[in-house]
């Protein structure tokens, strides 16, 4: 019994001493660790897999100094990588220095971390020698040194002499130090006619002190016999004293900030701006640029704030070099309002970099065959020149809670700037609304774009200008503002109806007619106060008589509609006509051919007698009330606008006061009618100053005096000679063209059946 169970304990005690062994575990070290791809600044370390992965990742570092994992002391660089990497890139070395690499596993058994392996030494290179490049702005004293610059440099050294051997360098620029990152040099103090060479070496750093390249390559600059149209901006302001005018290619050597402060720079034939440096057109401000501008700095060391302007005006300039950022406000908004973006620049900004706390389901374009805005990706998506997008404000925006107020956002536009001819395609499909928007840096003028575009697009532009209801309350109007040659509207009695500007970085919907869309420098506006055009529209120049109506309600309902007379107008669809986009339930509309119009020009001349169809629309029952908002033209001036209310068979004065009303809900088109006359007034009226036109159209002097019957019109020059008359004129309506236009004051008396005698003044 006792051999039995001596021979029973013994395998039994080795069993248990053999599992005690395989449980506890190693945490094995990678292995083959390699440093190659070695520079003077960096190099790239790789590693196996350790055997205990799956686990936590890797550790490495790189020393001077000191084992691995001790401190601080010798430690260059260092990091981690996950379970699935093998390898690192490593930067921020010095040249001709001695490091180490080491690298760890860490698993997620005890213990945690494996034994570091040895270290594998590595040298890196010397300084590379930078690469020397073409100067530019060549003049006759002075020119810029340019090159390639060097990664691990700290600033490089360059040499001016007038000899290829450089046995003759000039003292001033003799090893003269430009500090990283800056790859360019301003040389002054040269004479004309002369050939000068230059040449470059980096300096960095190395464990064992100050390390220098060899020189780069030599190149040669003659300097002009006369001088060239240059201007250099440097530390101590322009050189020589050279102000730049549209003739000037102009060098940034130094910080340059364009404010009210600072307006030496409104116009160049080029910009370039050097390396190491900074330019900023501050909001408010202009710049003009004939040709292409250069940056060589980096894209937010070339700032174009919100409502500044970047004017390029060549179509086939050379392209421009270098991204800048243009930056935009939005109009004041909640964080659950949207706003329609286009950029002024080209290059990898996606929507989402663009915006990126916006919520990544909250990015729009428009589907033009199903009229509906349509999610796309914004990690993928990258801006396209002239092309829009409906993106909602940054989810960490202000939130209308009720008692907040809007505010503003900022987006900034990274890239090359757009210049020149820009054409896109146009989707007919649908009702062929798309997507558009300005792709340049400056503003451009709505009229020019809309003349342009006459034939490929319909005459109206439709601007985004919708907010989120707090209240919760149902439709209550258009989304949108909208403009054409005649005019614009509002969405809603907040809001202004747009101007005759596309913003920089403003979105809108076209109407699609033909499948091309067409951009040019001819369209930009040179600045957005004193409303200059490159090119003058005719169309803002043409005789207009409008009148802006809305139809609102106590519950926030509000619809506006332009209508009126205007120079070259006809009574059909025309230029001056923009169809109402139907995107809402409630709205006030007029009617060509029983069609809907937010904005209608009828032809002139203007009678009394004309009468213009309205129709309505309102998804609720209730009180309604119509209502003048403004008038131009000889509705200002005196002509009385009248609504007929063909239900209740009523006229009713609405330059006198609004038109309230009761309605069922409904689409109506017969109700309305707006009229220029009461029905029960006489036709005769006594004569009005205020109702009585003169104008000069086709070189003629026409006038109009409403209600009333001329008897005689004498003109006079301001000194009192009589130039014309006319007896027994017996109409209200009278052209004169048998005048000579010499551009002079004229003053017209105008006597009425009654005796009733005016006065008025044109130039003519």
């Amino acid at each position: 019994m006792k051999k039995l169970q001596l021979n029973f304990k013994i395998p039994f005690l080795l069993l248990c001493f053999f599992l005690a062994l395989k449980s506890s575990a190693q945490c094995d070290q990678p292995t083959s660790v390699v440093v190659d791809i070695i520079t003077s600044n960096g190099a790239t370390l790789s590693w196996n897999a350790s055997t205990s992965a799956p686990g936590e990742g890797y550790q490495f570092e790189i020393r001077t100094s000191g084992a691995p994992g001790s401190g601080l002391t010798g430690l260059v660089d260092g990091g981690t990588a996950t379970d699935d990497v093998f390898s690192s890139s490593i930067s921020g070395l010095l040249a001709e220095t001695s490091y180490f690499a080491y690298v760890r596993y860490q698993c997620n058994i005890t213990p945690l971390y494996s034994d570091w392996t040895i270290g594998v030494a590595f040298n890196t290179e010397e300084l590379p020698a930078p690469v020397a490049g073409a100067p530019a702005g060549v003049s006759d004293t002075f020119f810029t040194a340019r090159w390639i610059g060097v990664n691990g440099a700290t600033g490089y050294r360059i040499d001016v002499s007038t000899t290829s051997d450089f046995s003759a360098i000039l003292p001033e620029y003799d090893n003269i130090f430009v500090a990283s990152p800056s790859t360019t040099k301003l040389i002054v103090g040269l004479a004309p006619s002369t050939d000068y060479y230059y040449r470059i070496r980096a300096e960095g750093n190395s464990s064992s002190g100050p390390v220098t390249s060899v020189n780069s390559n030599v190149i040669m600059v003659s300097t002009t016999s006369e001088p060239t149209l240059v201007a250099v901006w440097t530390i101590n302001g322009w050189l020589e004293n050279i102000e730049p005018t549209i003739e000037y290619d102009v060098i940034l050597d130094y910080h340059f900030v364009s404010d009210e402060n600072n307006t030496t720079l409104q116009e160049a034939k080029s910009l370039t701006l050097n390396e190491g440096y900074t330019f900023t057109l501050v909001s408010g401000r202009f710049l003009i640029v004939a040709d292409n501008i250069i940056n060589n700095s980096t894209p937010n060391s070339f700032v174009v704030q919100s409502n500044a302007n970047l004017n390029q005006l060549d179509d086939l300039a050379p392209a421009n070099v270098g991204g800048i950022t243009v930056r935009r406000f939005s109009s004041a908004i909640f964080r659950l309002d949207y706003t329609m973006w286009s950029s002024p620049v080209t290059g990898t900004q996606t929507l989402k970099e663009f915006s990126p706390s916006t919520v990544s389901n909250r990015f729009y374009d428009y589907d033009t065959s199903s009229d509906v805005f349509s999610l796309i990706d914004p990690l993928t998506t990258v801006f396209s020149p002239g092309s829009g997008y409906l993106i909602r404000a940054r989810n960490n925006h202000v939130e209308n809670n009720g008692t907040n107020s809007p505010a503003e956002w900022l987006g900034n536009f990274v890239g090359v700037p757009n210049n020149g001819e820009i054409s896109i395609p146009l989707n007919t499909g649908g009702q062929g609304y798309n997507l558009v928007g300005n792709p340049y840096p400056s503003i451009i003028s709505a009229e020019l774009f809309i003349e342009e575009n006459i034939s490929n697009i319909e005459p109206a532009l439709h601007f985004w200008r919708r907010t989120n209801n707090f209240t919760g309350e149902g439709d209550t109007g258009s989304f949108y503002a909208v403009y054409n040659p005649f005019g614009g509207t509002a969405p809603s009695e907040s809001s202004e109806e747009p101007n005759s500007f596309i913003q920089v970085g403003q979105g809108f919907l076209v109407q699609a007619v033909t499948s091309e869309l067409n951009f040019n420098n001819s369209m930009k506006v040179q600045d957005n106060f004193e409303n200059q055009f490159f090119r003058s529209s005719n169309l803002n120049q043409i005789e207009k008589h409008r009148v802006w109506l809305s139809l609102t309600n106590n519950n926030g309902v509000f619809s506006q509609l332009l209508v009126g007379y205007a120079e070259g107008a006809i009574n059909d669809k025309d230029r001056f006509d923009a169809r109402y986009i139907n995107d809402s339930n409630v709205a006030l509309t007029s009617l060509i051919n029983n069609e809907e119009f937010s904005i209608q020009a009828k032809a002139l001349p203007f009678t009394v007698e004309d009468t213009i169809p309205l129709g309505f629309k309102i998804v609720e029952a209730g009180e309604y009330t119509i209502s003048v908002n403004k008038m131009d033209g000889l509705f200002e001036a005196g002509q009385l606008v009248y609504l007929e209310d063909t239900f209740t068979s009523t006229i009713h004065n609405l330059s006198a006061t609004d038109y309230v009303f009761s309605s069922e809900s409904g689409d109506f088109k017969n109700r309305f009618v707006l009229r220029f006359t009461d029905e029960t007034m006489s036709i005769d009226q006594p004569l009005n100053a205020n109702a009585v036109a003169v104008f000069v159209r086709d070189n003629s002097i026409h006038i109009n005096t409403g209600n009333s019957e001329m008897e005689s019109v004498i003109i006079y020059d301001v000194q009192g000679r009589k130039l014309f008359t006319q007896e027994q004129v017996n109409t209200s309506e009278f052209t004169i063209n048998t005048l000579a236009k010499t551009n002079q004051v004229l003053i017209l008396q105008i006597k009425d059946q009654n005796n009733n005698l005016i006065s008025k003044k044109v130039v003519f």
